[in-house]
């Protein structure tokens, strides 16, 4: 991939300069701005992925045409041209994105010797994948009308504020504003600009810095760290990981702002939730709501069991029955774990007993969501492990959590056990979020243990528990001063009550053009300074 126009790079700004300049000149004109934007855009994802982006134009053609042709059929036909854009979206992205994943799984499971070559992976597949495919279902239900123009279709699929990182745009949300006058206050201009000078502190001055000094050196070798070390690393890496992603979508959004376009907020204060339920509702939100409208209630939500929700059952019962293998011999578990997936199953059809098999239907079908969601992030078992811990997280807090005495007190010890409880428990899971980009399974023929088979989490948490005393505190301190400092700084501004935050935004966006032309000027000056020599890549570029 070419760091050339990232956003924390300087030639991404005479870039975006230029386009504002064009789209300045073609304001009264929207069709010739939207076409001017798209090419833009596609130059833009030229320089990130060079080849690919005939990938992403017929990804962008396949499903315009789709929708347009499935607008005018109905029943079966609709169904059919349903299911082609959903194959057509989920192929490409199982085949560039997932091909090592299931390649690798087969031969781990079933004792395959398929293997796949190199392939590269499309910057923001991801993505741009979940929005042509929202944007094919909202068109079978009937809840988008079908672009017409092939344009502004294209601007919406490669708008390039997003495309390569998110936020994930719905189309009834984007193509309104394809249409609109270009009508920018000077508030929201300033508004705009505090989203990009904030997106780029985060970035460059936290999350690089704790990348770089601490995060990737506990995880690339955690046995040469004490626990205490091992644990700072992790809840660096909670703050890295939040700084990073939530940077990259205020960047997005401010680059989208002062050029006319808005869009919706991706993070809202996570660290500050209560719940893992609250947790992700706040942390990319666009995702969460991408993955509840289109998945979650499509598969019975809190309503009922479906297909779907019955085949992901069996899944689990055949991938625990395989797990628990010794050589050839199948332990009895496997058994025991078939014959309780059958009785899930009829738990789950509410044939026998309806209303605990609905909630027990819900809870698949959380768990479910929240597995597909992980993979998501990527193509590692890592990441199904992640997903499943944050699942079953979810499930406790539905089950038994949201009923205890003090989960909905909004006394102060209360609300704040409940943000450390599930602040902690996130940081947890992302030890193996952390882990799955580079490490992966001993592919010995019936040797494996989900549980013990990924060697940077498990080194790091015998790190925690065996060896956290093995530096004083104060050394901690003398050796990591910066680090603490920067994570002591960036959590606190994390938590500042929104009262506040909202009073700076405000006070901001009310300044004359001047003053902020000049803040943005010094804080440009200061992130040249301490950034990087090298780029580095925004963390979400690696799913």
């Amino acid at each position: 991939m070419s760091t050339e126009l990232l956003f924390t790079r300087p030639a991404f700004y005479i870039f975006l300069l230029t386009v504002m300049v064009g789209l300045s000149m073609l304001k009264n004109k929207s069709a010739m701005r939207n076409a001017f934007l798209f090419a833009a855009s596609l130059f833009f994802y030229w320089k990130t992925s060079a080849a690919f982006v005939f990938l992403l134009l017929f990804s962008t053609v396949a499903d315009w045409g789709i929708a347009a042709v499935m607008d005018r059929s109905e029943n079966l036909q609709r169904r059919l041209w349903l299911t082609l854009s959903v194959l057509i979206n989920l192929g490409l992205l199982g085949f560039f994105k997932y091909a090592y994943f299931f390649a690798d799984s087969s031969a781990m499971l079933f004792d395959t010797s398929f293997r796949v070559e190199s392939i590269l992976l499309p910057v923001g597949i991801s993505f741009y994948t979940f929005q042509t495919l929202s944007y094919s279902i909202d068109v079978y239900r009937r809840k988008v009308a079908p672009v017409k123009s092939l344009l502004d279709f294209g601007c919406y699929v490669t708008f390039f504020p997003q495309l390569v990182a998110g936020p994930i745009v719905r189309a009834k949300d984007f193509i309104p504003q394809l249409q609109s006058k270009y009508d920018l206050s000077r508030k929201e201009f300033n508004l705009g600009v505090w989203w990009i000078l904030t997106g780029l502190i985060k970035k460059i001055v936290i999350a690089d810095y704790i990348a770089m000094n601490l995060v990737d050196r506990v995880f690339a070798n955690p046995t040469s760290y004490s626990g205490m070390e091992v644990l700072l690393g992790l809840y660096g890496y909670s703050l890295q990981v939040y700084a990073d992603f939530s940077g990259y979508s205020d960047i997005a959004i401010g680059v989208a702002l002062i050029m006319g376009f808005r869009l919706a907020e991706n993070f809202r204060s996570p660290y500050k939730a209560r719940n893992v339920g609250e947790f992700w509702g706040r942390w990319h939100i666009s995702l969460s709501t991408w993955l509840r409208d289109y998945l979650y209630i499509p598969m019975g939500g809190s309503r009922r069991a479906s297909i779907f929700s019955v085949i992901f059952s069996i899944g689990i019962v055949l991938f625990a029955g395989l797990m628990f293998r010794e050589g050839e011999e199948v332990i009895n578990l496997g058994v025991i774990f078939l014959g309780g997936g059958v009785l899930m199953m009829i738990y789950a059809s509410g044939v026998m007993f309806t209303k605990w098999g609905v909630k027990l239907a819900t809870y698949i079908n959380i768990l479910a969501t929240m597995i597909i969601g992980g993979l998501w992030h990527g193509a590692s078992w890592n990441f199904l492990l992640w997903g499943a811990l944050n699942g079953v997280g979810l499930l406790i807090y539905k089950i038994v959590g949201r009923h205890l005495p003090w989960a909905k007190s909004e006394k102060f010890l209360a609300r704040a056990w409940g943000v450390i409880l599930t602040f902690n428990f996130i940081t947890f899971t992302r030890i193996w979020f952390r882990s799955g980009s580079s490490i992966g399974w001993d592919t010995a023929a019936g040797d494996h243990n989900i549980l013990t088979e990924w060697l940077t989490a498990n080194d790091l948490l015998y790190q925690i528990t065996n060896h956290f005393y093995d530096i004083h505190p104060l050394d901690l301190l003398k050796g990591h001063l910066i680090v603490i400092s920067l994570m002591a700084g960036g959590y606190m501004l994390h938590l500042m009550p929104t009262k506040i935050t909202s009073k700076v935004i405000n006070g901001f966006t009310t300044l004359h053009i001047t003053v902020v032309f000049c803040i943005t000027i010094i804080v440009a000056a200061i992130l040249w300074k301490v950034g990087a020599a090298a780029p580095t890549p925004f963390i979400y570029f690696q799913f």
